[in-house]
């Protein structure tokens, strides 16, 4: 579980933050200015679009959750992305904010004790992803002829991402 646990779900999360920082001109730019922000991308883009939208559960017990009851042992679908984008939470829930103070307090890697134990792992690859993109290729872009966004009810990532710079660096 732990080898391949992470495979979908750290592609994703490592596509979805370029993607999120390439579509962004203000972020990219933030970025590029001060390379310590890159923990900032990843946190930012993993609460506006996890790789991994939503998770099954089962209830322990009968619980009434806005106005619905749920019974024990009943199987409930998490919304993981809805959660993450709470305006109650984050101000501007759908906009990619690298300046975000509370971005880290999306709920992508779940809590308690169904936490994802590669979480750290998790981010420290997609953060040297993203380190080794912005550093390697002068001025990467999305082609614009080849549009591409994340996709995917329970896993989501872009099914291709195109892009291209001038020169390695």
């Amino acid at each position: 579980m732990l080898l391949f646990g992470g495979i979908e779900t750290t592609e994703g999360m490592i596509a979805n933050a370029i993607f999120h920082v390439l579509s962004a001109p203000e972020a990219r730019f933030l970025l590029e200015s001060d390379p310590a922000l890159v923990g900032a991308a990843v946190e930012e883009s993993l609460r506006l679009e996890p790789a991994a939208a939503v998770v099954d559960r089962y209830a322990t017990r009968v619980v009434e959750l806005g106005g619905a009851r749920i019974g024990e042992r009943e199987l409930v679908t998490v919304s993981l992305a809805g959660a993450n984008r709470d305006p109650r939470v984050f101000a501007e829930p759908d906009r990619f904010d690298l300046t975000r103070d509370n971005a880290r307090l999306h709920v992508t890697f779940a809590q308690g004790p169904h936490v994802c134990i590669r979480m750290h792992l998790a981010r420290l690859e997609a953060q040297v992803a993203l380190e080794r993109v912005f550093a390697r290729l002068q001025d990467v872009r999305l082609d614009p002829a080849r549009p591409s966004a994340p996709r995917g009810l329970v896993f989501r990532k872009p099914p291709t991402l195109w892009a291209y710079w001038e020169t390695l660096r």
